[in-house]
């Protein structure tokens, strides 16, 4: 059990990412096979890649899910 003297919407808020040009968006996780692509998500639609949680190395060298590259979720389906 763990105590604080948060609420509960503040422990289950959907963070709010802030980008360079100082835009906020949404930031949710994508499970792309064994891997999990971490994407900043602005209000417009357009989204990039933050992060990339993998087991896998290879995952790290790929040119497409480099962070600041536009991720298009059509293109993982």
């Amino acid at each position: 059990m763990h105590w604080t003297t948060l609420s509960d919407a503040e422990i289950f808020a959907v963070p709010q990412a802030t980008s360079v040009d100082g835009s906020t968006g949404i930031t949710e996780e994508i499970t792309v096979g064994h891997a999990v692509l971490v994407v900043n998500r602005t209000p417009n639609g357009e989204a990039t890649i933050s992060r990339v949680i993998s087991p896998r190395a290879s995952d790290y060298l790929r040119p497409d899910w480099q962070p600041g590259m536009p991720f298009d979720k059509s293109s993982i389906e």
